[in-house]
């Protein structure tokens, strides 16, 4: 457990979670309005009889909170990262998060039929068109990633070739693709503690990870910074995927999914309500902990792990 100055960061500070709140939602507006323009941008002389585009934008222009590019932000802001150099790498993010979300609501997957409280990708345009939705969204988060190293002022190509390399750890066998398959075919009967981490490091931690790393690869971190900054994401995204899960149980805060598969293991289910926040709770401290090595600049961070423990949405 947490003492001293780490136990004293976990009390929030009204004027600090102002001032991120300021930052998270200058982060949000700024990702809602560059992801129309990188996929208009995309597709070239557009066929009016193509449907795939309005698929592909549905995917990814549909409300969220935009976490995991707000992650990118702050962990480049942390090393001094020019925040142009941010944006188009942190899209790619929510590219990604855009196009796993698209595939996990399938019918041969979670079968949810609404995401965000509106009809899911598949609903409103087809499982075919779904699924080559997310397939556009994987590819364009790659080819921007690369487009940004090319740029003149962007992170350079050996940069970008580092970004992509990360990017595409944290989508197949070591991160959400592997995380999927996982969720999918994990009986309850199977589904220990350690299981569920598993499952959980891969299918969300994973890309919270990349997301951290993208930040802080682009502010030229040394290695030493890289390993704090990786442990703090994988702590911050397992709290997070077990806030999600409790959200899920109460009717009046849930996260606008509706699903009808049969429920998936999960960390509420398998140590209880209770269990599940004494959880989150030593998450978001180890997380704290790993930015006591930057001092007051690691403060945003600090208190970014303490938004999304408090969250009610």
């Amino acid at each position: 457990m947490a003492d001293g100055p780490a136990r004293a960061a976990i009390a929030t500070m009204p004027a600090a979670r102002d001032r991120l709140n300021d930052a998270l939602t200058e982060v949000r507006e700024a990702v809602d309005a560059r992801l129309p323009e990188l996929l208009a941008a995309d597709a070239g002389g557009r066929d009016p009889l193509d449907p795939l585009p309005a698929a592909a934008r549905e995917a990814l222009v549909s409300p969220g909170k935009r976490v995991r590019p707000a992650l990118v932000f702050l962990a480049g802001e942390l090393f001094g990262a020019r925040r142009e150099r941010l944006l188009d790498p942190a899209c790619a993010v929510e590219m990604i998060h855009a196009a796993s979300l698209a595939l996990d609501d399938l019918p041969s997957m979670d079968n949810a039929t609404t995401r965000r409280g509106r009809p899911a990708l598949h609903v409103a345009h087809g499982e075919d068109l779904a699924i080559l939705a997310a397939v556009t969204l994987l590819t364009r988060a790659f080819g921007l990633v690369a487009d940004a190293g090319l740029k003149n002022g962007g992170p350079g190509a050996s940069a970008a070739l580092d970004l992509i390399s990360r990017l595409a750890e944290s989508s197949g066998l070591s991160g959400l693709a592997s995380g999927q398959a996982l969720d999918l075919r994990t009986p309850e009967s199977a589904a220990s503690f350690e299981r569920l981490e598993t499952i959980h490091a891969r299918k969300t931690g994973a890309l919270f990870v990349a997301s951290a790393e993208f930040g802080a690869v682009l502010g030229g971190a040394r290695a030493k910074e890289l390993a704090a900054v990786r442990s703090y994401a994988k702590n911050v995204g397992l709290a997070f995927q077990i806030v999600d899960d409790l959200l899920e149980l109460t009717p009046s805060a849930r996260t606008g999914k509706e699903s009808l598969r049969a429920p998936a293991p999960t960390f509420a289910r398998h140590v209880g309500r209770e269990g599940a926040r004494r959880l989150v709770a030593e998450l978001t401290e180890h997380a704290v902990e790993a930015m006591g090595v930057f001092g007051k600049k690691g403060e945003r961070l600090r208190e970014f792990a303490l938004v999304l423990r408090d969250r009610t949405r």
